[in-house]
């Protein structure tokens, strides 16, 4: 596991929740605390491209069969910015290896023996170029129950509906997001819960509404099952939990590839996208909107039986097992 971000703590207790064991590539330095990717591009770069975390393309070397992970829409992916931002070029030189036609990042994924897609096929976009032993096997979480109200700081016998915020990434504004979000939930008739996701984000005590408790860290999967509708950035691990659960959304897309998730979510009817810089009226507005029309939760649902159609991992496993009977013993 490469060092790009504080390693995020649901990932950790999962694999440890296994009883696997969790190692980061001693051959990337840790990411600093607080420093967003765009504020050191050239150590993303390396991070990203660079020869120490060169897997698949020494998986290649090795002749080693490769099953590929895709946690990001594949059809934008492959088709418009794979090339741009994943370089293979330079690990291929290194070791000696041909060059790759045009694109490139496509031709590598042509070599990997399964290219598994983390997304069930109706969230992305449609007319994706694939490989042969391309699989939209859907998002990989955890069937753990969540805890009583009572565990969040919530007024047990408060019967509004809860809206989540998550903002979960890597330091991405979030002192900027945030305040229009709270002053939105103060300003309606719900309960808020805001999880950091350990993110260090100063908020005065007076911009938090009564309503709302804040929280640094909670696990997703004790939280969703009690939730009516998420507020978030548009991170794919966000809005694949919470579709998971059949649960609508108003996303408010921070940069990078949030803006393709938060327009697939619009588009399979499943919520509402928002500008960058949505002012509280904006955002309480859509909150009322998706909480109103029950269309968006029908939507969300359609999506969430699409996921358990895939076995929430399932699918994954099973093409992994299959590509394992196939290596020599």
């Amino acid at each position: 596991m490469a060092g790009a971000a504080p390693t995020d703590r649901s990932v950790v207790e999962s694999l440890t929740g296994c009883g696997a064991q969790l190692f980061e590539y001693r051959s990337v330095e840790p990411w600093p605390a607080g420093l967003s990717l765009e504020e050191d591009p050239v150590r993303f770069d390396e991070m990203r491209n660079g020869v120490p975390t060169a897997g698949l393309v020494a998986a290649e070397k090795l002749n080693l069969p490769t099953a590929v992970l895709v946690h990001v829409l594949y059809q934008p992916f492959v088709s418009y910015w794979a090339d741009i931002s994943v370089d293979v070029r330079r690990c291929r030189k290194v070791f000696g290896m041909p060059e790759l036609d045009a694109p490139v990042v496509f031709e590598q994924l042509k070599r990997c023996a399964k290219v598994l897609v983390l997304v069930p096929e109706a969230f992305d976009y449609p007319d994706a170029p694939r490989t042969e032993e391309t699989h939209y096997v859907g998002p990989i979480f955890s069937q753990r129950a969540g805890g009583p109200l009572s565990d969040l700081g919530l007024h047990a016998s408060d019967d509004r509906p809860l809206v989540l915020v998550s903002l979960r990434t890597t330091p991405m504004r979030q002192h900027e997001a945030l305040p229009p979000i709270l002053a939105a939930l103060g300003a309606l008739p719900v309960r808020g819960l805001v999880t950091l996701g350990g993110i260090a984000v100063d908020l005065p005590y007076d911009s938090v509404p009564d309503n709302v408790v804040v929280h640094d860290y909670l696990p997703p999967t004790a939280i969703l099952p009690q939730v009516s509708l998420v507020v978030t950035h548009g991170g794919l691990s966000t809005v694949m939990a919470t579709l998971t659960h059949g649960i609508p959304l108003v996303c408010i897309p921070q940069g990078r590839e949030q803006p393709l998730n938060a327009e697939r979510v619009q588009a399979c009817g499943a919520g509402i996208s928002l500008e960058m810089d949505a002012q509280p009226e904006a955002i309480a507005s859509a909150i009322t909107t998706v909480r109103g029309d029950s269309s968006y939760t029908a939507a969300a649902r359609e999506l969430a039986a699409a996921i358990d159609l895939l076995g929430r991992g399932q699918a994954a496993v099973d093409h992994v097992n299959a590509l394992l009977a196939k290596v020599p013993r």
